[in-house]
């Protein structure tokens, strides 16, 4: 059985993503960020879903749950990990607050990073490896294009296009794919 990270399963894509992937006998490990969300989803997802409890902006939150993924795939690793998780936030640019840019960029774009990094050895990223997962990035239309009044979320999907770019050649001595969505 193929094992497989999603951030942000409760609504959207990582919804949507998670129940399909389950319904083809994957075992999905999907990040919320509250218990009534995991509950909700263990119990509609059955046993194929292991509910991960982060938010992607909380650090100590994340490597509890890598500990925690570890420890039910053992040497297997993880398949794949798919960046799901996001938030849009915009206005006009010079009337927002520069703290709006932050928040958007610390959940669409450092959450993305710290993820990857800690979850990162579960995909085979070490010398000698001989595991090989892929990472998937979601993106958006607007991290090609640029549209007024939604800045913030355009940069961090620019900024995101970026990052998996030059991760994608990063991790090529692993083995490990970074496919852009």
């Amino acid at each position: 059985m193929k094992n497989i990270v999603i951030t942000g399963v409760s609504t959207g894509i990582g919804y949507s993503s998670a129940k399909r992937l389950i319904n083809h006998e994957y075992r999905v490990f999907g990040s919320v960020r509250n218990t009534e969300d995991a509950e909700k989803l263990q119990i509609e997802f059955g046993d194929n879903f292991h509910p991960i409890i982060f938010d992607v902006v909380n650090k100590n939150q994340i490597e509890k749950a890598a500990v925690d993924v570890e420890k039910i795939v053992g040497n297997n690793g993880i398949d794949c990990l798919i960046n799901n998780s996001g938030i849009a936030v915009g206005g006009p640019v010079l009337h927002i607050d520069t703290e709006v840019f932050r928040k958007q960029f610390e959940v669409n774009v450092f959450g993305v990073v710290t993820v990857t990094k800690l979850f990162s050895k579960l995909l085979g990223a070490y010398k000698n490896s001989s595991h090989t997962g892929k990472i998937i990035m979601i993106s958006s239309v607007s991290g090609k294009r640029s549209y007024p009044f939604v800045a913030p979320y355009t940069a961090s999907k620019h900024a995101l296009e970026g990052l998996s770019d030059s991760l994608r050649r990063e991790l090529m001595i692993y083995g490990i794919d970074v496919i852009l969505i």
